[in-house]
């Protein structure tokens, strides 16, 4: 056992956390699932957050996927305290920037006679493997380097032959305590010495992880189930720094629906993806809380603060997390009715964007959450907001040819569309109210001639829109005014003149 560098101590009252996620790709909901767990508790409890990017995959590592975990986490609400755009006391904050530190433990290990050089190519090791499977054999490392004599080092030395370095793991049953699964005890005779430094120089992934979390003074890991096994490396890495090791939390991993591991197949993966689908990032968070976690009550619905005061690490289950989309769609429509209009016209601004409807964006903005107040009712994920906003595109005297043939057959058309006129009068302006108000007047006016309503109402719809489908007839009149919408029965009665009704 050899002294390391932290002064770790597990401390309940100010916890100290990480999300340590590679950027390979983009952010997962798994992996933003266990960001949330991790920062729930930290902000639930007076702790610490800490944002570390584990990046020694070479290959894989980019810089636009660092973005996106980061984007994707600030869009969900998730911040940090420490990370490597706001720098902390335990920085750098990427595995990259650390490697003498690794070095330096590794090296402790190796003089303390608990790790050694493995000269072995990786080729001449996987074809030993493969001979072992052969012969019905299950492969460990055979620890042939262990054995080495002293000329066979100084030939491979003086040939400059790569090595790595080996942990030399212990005989020993490796205990590790975790909060959700109890004690899981593991014979070490089942663990072949994994490797702690690459033969490029690079760290292997458990000795990088348990340094920092050393280093880090990281109190409690929560991460995946995935992980328990490693977990097993890991306390034997701690014990051989002389180390506590953390709390341990492996939560479950999530599901699709078919009980597989989430992945393409069964759709999008990713917050960014689900983000560009429309999806509010308050909705998307409530249900990766609920998946694994309860407050112990049928409540179902949670802002971000609520999750804050009432998640409990220990609420956490150990059972499977089943992804269900349509849950999912069912909490974001609950989610979009909790918005004001402003702060829903602002959620689906950018959609707006992207759809290139130039002329709702250049609307004045009392005009825009208008449109968008009246599409609520269809708006599932923010994108459905698209294609009903685009009525109020429409040109004055532009029919679909269905809302066309619906005017020409509405009996006393021409007599319906005067009444609306005379109704609506010459105001500019008409706040809900006001709309409802004149929307009354035209069912009373339909009322004095014995006509049911629509005979007035339907003619209304299709020459103020130019379509059959649309927003309540009130929003129509507070987005074009009632003068407006006069001027577009106006432009209607044109048309039906041009064709002779």
């Amino acid at each position: 056992m050899i002294e390391g560098k932290g002064n770790r101590e597990s401390n309940d009252a100010n916890p100290r956390v990480r999300f340590a996620p590679s950027p390979t790709g983009r952010l997962h909901l798994g992996s933003a699932r266990t960001a949330l767990f991790n920062w729930l508790f930290a902000r639930g409890s007076v702790g610490t957050m800490v944002l570390r990017f584990e990046d020694t995959d070479r290959e894989r590592s980019r810089v636009e996927y660092e973005k996106d975990i980061l984007d994707s986490l600030k869009w969900m609400g998730i911040d940090w305290d420490e990370g490597p755009d706001v720098g902390g006391e335990f920085g750098p904050y990427r595995q990259s920037e650390r490697l003498p530190l690794y070095r330096e433990y590794a090296e402790k290990l190796y003089e303390a006679g608990i790790a050694y050089r493995c000269f072995c190519a990786p080729e001449e090791i996987q074809r030993r493997k493969e001979e072992t499977i052969r012969k019905g054999i299950s492969w460990r490392y055979d620890r042939r380097c262990l054995t080495l004599d002293d000329a066979s080092v100084r030939r491979f030395e003086e040939e400059k032959r790569p090595y790595a370095l080996r942990f030399k793991v212990p005989e020993m049953s490796v205990k590790v305590v975790d909060l959700l699964r109890g004690v899981v005890q593991v014979d070490s005779s089942e663990i072949d010495d994994f490797i702690i430094m690459r033969s490029d120089g690079s760290a292997g992934f458990h000795l990088a992880v348990v340094v920092d979390d050393i280093t880090m003074n990281i109190t409690h890991v929560i991460r995946g189930d995935d992980h328990l096994t490693n977990a097993v490396r890991h306390v034997m890495l701690f014990e051989a720094f002389g180390a506590k090791p953390p709390v341990f939390v492996h939560h479950s991993l999530l599901m699709g629906p078919d009980g597989a591991k989430l992945s393409k197949r069964h759709g999008a993966t990713s917050v960014s993806e689900f983000r560009e689908q429309g999806y509010l990032p308050q909705a998307l968070v409530n249900y990766l809380a609920l998946l694994s976690w309860s407050p112990g009550d049928e409540r179902e619905i949670f802002t971000l603060n609520d999750l804050v005061r009432e998640f409990r690490i220990d609420n956490l289950s150990a059972s499977k997390a089943i992804f269900d989309f349509d849950k999912l769609n069912w909490l974001n429509r609950q989610h979009v009715k909790l918005l004001s209009s402003e702060e829903l016209a602002d959620a689906v601004i950018p959609f707006i964007e992207s759809a290139n409807l130039f002329e709702i964006l250049n609307l004045p903005r009392e005009k825009l959450i208008i449109a968008v107040e009246s599409v609520r009712n269809n708006i599932e994920k923010l994108t459905d907001a698209i294609e009903p906003i685009r009525i109020y595109t429409a040109k004055p005297g532009d029919f679909s040819s269905k809302a066309l043939e619906e005017l020409k057959r509405s009996p006393d058309v021409r007599r319906a569309l005067e009444i609306c006129i005379d109704i609506l009068g010459t105001e500019r302006e008409a706040d809900e109210s006001a709309a409802e108000k004149i929307v009354e007047g035209m069912r009373e006016s339909a009322a004095l001639k014995d006509w049911k309503p629509k005979r007035i109402l339907w003619p209304f719809r299709l020459a103020v829109t130019g379509s059959t489908v649309g927003p309540d007839l009130k929003f129509l009149i507070m987005f074009w005014g009632p003068a407006g919408c006069a001027e577009r029965i106006r432009a209607t009665l044109k048309v039906l003149d041009n064709l002779g009704i």
